[in-house]
């Protein structure tokens, strides 16, 4: 009768039917609502409906149908944001603010909402009943490095996890001992310590196992796996990566097994097995797809542009590359968008070589943006890719006398991430017009 009186609107999704209401009605609603006189009772039944909602898809996202808990997050998230604001407010108990955060953790990092996550943990940690809570401290904690970490913020996320791991150990609960261990592993392996990460990430396998954790059991040997990967150990890497991948499969664990075939396509691809790269590599692609996880996709997405770019197919190369530095830079993720940038450089490199009217100079000031960024955020090089950078490195002196890379290197040290990312447009547009080009030339020569 609402919808028939124009004061409800519908609208029909993928997901079913909605309803919302026009501003004007809306706030005609909250006025009356305001005028009965129990207004916080309203809002505080909102906040506990959305607080189920979250930990429904907290519990969705473990399992075979993340796709769907995805998308009915992303239709609930604007619910979702009121109902967390309220409790920062103190409209509701404080602890409903933290306990939000870790239902929401997956979906915020699968999502591209790491940025908002961290802003709402911060706010967590500052209230006073927080503080005065060893457990919900913790928890905000490990969320907090958690969604730093998704953003390869290395050093807040150790300064978290070592204060989360204090008070963990002294709580006593040998799973979040575990889950802090676990993170912190990544964290140390990025800083550059692979020694005191493995370490670090044994004591939380032996943890999970002593517990029956099959999924905790899987993420870390996932994480030894990347270690494995990191160091170049081929039979640490297969052997973990593998068993996590068996493990993922059985309990139907999409986003950790969309992880693991992306650890063994970006194995293969050091270890210079083409074949099986592009394998796993385009079955990350899908089960992330699949699944919703944005993230993931984008990651496998960018190592198969990187394949293409080894084999010499500069179109798909440009391409993949482009979508996948366009959300590394939503999702803020660091790490992979300097690589990426260094990517483009060599692409730009090889489009010079094929006489496509490219300046070496714009590769060495794409490499050298990339450096600068990199440097900013002390981003540190694996084994691998420090081989790699200096191999590219040389190549780029190469091309240009002394002087002339001396000046576009300065140049690109002086050239912002978002700069450099829309030089990169410019050199996809002209890369594809050069192509279409080259075949109308083709076609009218065989015509």
């Amino acid at each position: 009768s609402l919808v028939e009186q124009s004061l409800v609107m519908t609208e029909d999704t993928d997901e079913g039917t909605r309803y919302r209401m026009l501003e004007t009605i809306r706030d005609y609603a909250q006025e009356k609502l305001g005028a009965s006189g129990d207004p916080a009772t309203m809002a505080a039944r909102h906040c506990d409906h959305f607080f189920n909602v979250a930990k429904a898809v907290r519990d969705g996202l473990k399992g075979a149908e993340q796709a769907q808990w995805i998308w009915r997050a992303e239709a609930e998230i604007d619910n979702i944001r009121v109902a967390i604001a309220l409790a920062l407010a103190g409209g509701v108990d404080p602890f409903i603010a933290v306990k939000f955060s870790i239902a929401m953790t997956a979906f915020w990092v699968l999502r591209g909402y790491s940025a908002e996550g961290r802003q709402t943990v911060h706010a967590a940690l500052a209230l006073p009943a927080i503080q005065a809570s060893d457990m919900a401290q913790a928890h905000a904690l490990y969320v907090g490095a958690t969604l730093a970490s998704s953003q390869n913020d290395h050093a807040e996320a150790h300064v978290m996890l070592e204060a989360c791991l204090q008070l963990r150990r002294t709580l006593g609960n040998p799973v979040a001992i575990a889950a802090t261990l676990s993170a912190m592993s990544q964290a140390i392996l990025q800083a550059g310590n692979p020694r005191d990460a493995t370490t670090s990430e044994l004591e939380a396998l032996a943890l999970y196992r002593a517990q029956g954790e099959r999924l905790g059991e899987a993420i870390s040997l996932l994480h030894l796996g990347e270690i494995g990967v990191y160091c170049g150990d081929d039979e640490v890497a297969l052997a973990n990566l593998r068993e996590c991948l068996r493990i993922t499969q059985a309990i139907k664990n999409r986003e950790v097994e969309g992880e693991a075939e992306l650890a063994l396509g970006e194995h293969a691809f050091e270890m210079g097995r083409t074949d099986d790269a592009r394998r796993h590599l385009q079955r990350s692609f899908v089960v992330c797809s699949e699944a919703g996880d944005r993230r993931g996709s984008t990651q496998a997405q960018w190592w198969l542009g990187r394949l293409d770019l080894d084999s010499g197919e500069l179109v798909s190369a440009a391409s993949r590359l482009l979508e996948a530095l366009q959300t590394f830079r939503d999702f803020e993720m660091r790490e992979p968008l300097a690589e990426c940038l260094e990517d483009y450089a060599v692409l730009v490199q090889l489009q010079g070589a094929q006489a496509l009217q490219v300046a070496p100079a714009t590769a060495v000031r794409l490499a050298s943006a990339s450096q600068a960024y990199r440097l900013s955020f002390d981003l540190v090089r694996s084994p691998q890719s420090e081989r790699r950078w200096q191999v590219r490195l040389a190549a780029l002196r190469a091309s240009l006398s002394p002087a002339a890379f001396d000046e576009a290197w300065e140049l690109g040290r002086e050239t912002a991430a978002a700069e450099a990312i829309s030089l990169v447009r410019d050199r996809v547009a002209a890369l594809a017009a050069a192509t279409q080009t080259s075949m109308s030339s083709l076609a009218t020569a065989q015509a």
